[in-house]
């Protein structure tokens, strides 16, 4: 039964010709070079000193890791698991990273119902999606124009025994801000600290880029006042998501003193930047020393 169940959403995904676009996507997501320290623990003998929890936790860590593990990196730590007689639990995390793969792939080829079906089936084949399984939910629901039905699922989430990360939190306040909900993605971002949840740099960056598109400058700079203070410290995307703001309302002294910090912390201005820059030289708002203090 279980078989004739994969089989068929195997067929259905395949005669949906989305296979193609989604290797393609799935290559994207496990490519790329990374200095993670997870790595160093997947050395022959640094797995042979592990013990079963610290392999789970190892496991844990490179699920959220970002450029994504490859499969081969996987394996290295599921056999790791097997050499243990730990069958159980390799099935059961090999399970976990073959559904969610596949979830995120359907999200990537703009298949929704069949991420969401996929997602569903999960528990019918014996595998109890994870917290990385629902981020990768609520991701792809809030990339495809979804959010109305994301907020359904987090607001399940919370109630549930479930923890939730940081990243849980990143992705509901993007998704709001996005959808143009920036109160929603306020409030959110507010209540993190009763929640006993600290942001990072990318909630920050999220929340500056969210007030920045809704002409809200003021309060995004107040928020890099804030990381200057009890926060991450900002970093390139802070500086240059409240660079651009100021230069679309034509603010040229407030653009002209955060490029000074931004080169004092040793950053430098990104490609939107300096193409925005380029333009507004172009048009004659600016003159060349903006580009000179930009490059």
């Amino acid at each position: 039964m279980r078989f004739a169940i994969e089989s068929m959403i195997a067929k259905r995904f395949l005669r949906r010709n989305h296979f193609e676009k989604c290797v393609c996507c799935w290559r994207r997501a496990l490519s790329g070079k990374s200095s993670y320290n997870y790595r160093q623990k997947l050395s022959r003998n640094a797995l042979l000193d592990l013990k079963l929890d610290d392999v789970v936790a190892l496991f844990n860590e490179m699920v959220i890791s970002r450029p994504f593990p490859s499969i081969i990196e996987f394996s290295k730590l599921l056999s790791a698991i097997a050499k243990m007689k730990k069958f159980d639990v390799v099935i059961s995390l090999g399970y976990t990273v073959t559904y969610n793969t596949l979830i995120q792939g359907l999200f990537q080829a703009g298949d929704c119902d069949m991420a969401q079906e996929t997602f569903s089936q999960m528990e019918s084949f014996g595998v109890s999606p994870d917290l990385w399984a629902y981020n990768i939910l609520l991701d792809g629901l809030c990339n495809n124009g979804r959010l109305e039905k994301a907020l359904v699922v987090f607001e399940c989430l919370q109630k549930s025994e479930m923890e939730l990360d940081i990243f849980t939190y990143n992705i509901m306040i993007e998704g709001m801000c996005k959808d143009g909900k920036v109160e929603d993605g306020w409030g959110l971002f507010c209540s993190l600290s009763l929640k006993g949840v600290k942001p990072d740099v990318i909630t920050y960056n999220t929340m500056i880029s969210g007030l920045c598109r809704n002409g809200l400058n003021q309060e995004a700079y107040a928020l890099l006042t804030k990381m200057k203070q009890d926060g991450p410290p900002p970093d390139s995307g802070t500086y240059n998501t409240l660079i651009r703001a100021c230069l679309r309302d034509g603010d040229k002294a407030a653009s002209a003193e955060l490029i000074k910090e931004m080169r004092s912390c040793g950053f430098a201005g990104d490609a939107s930047a300096i193409g925005l820059v380029a333009n507004m030289l172009h048009d004659g708002r600016l003159d060349k020393s903006f580009l000179e203090m930009l490059s």
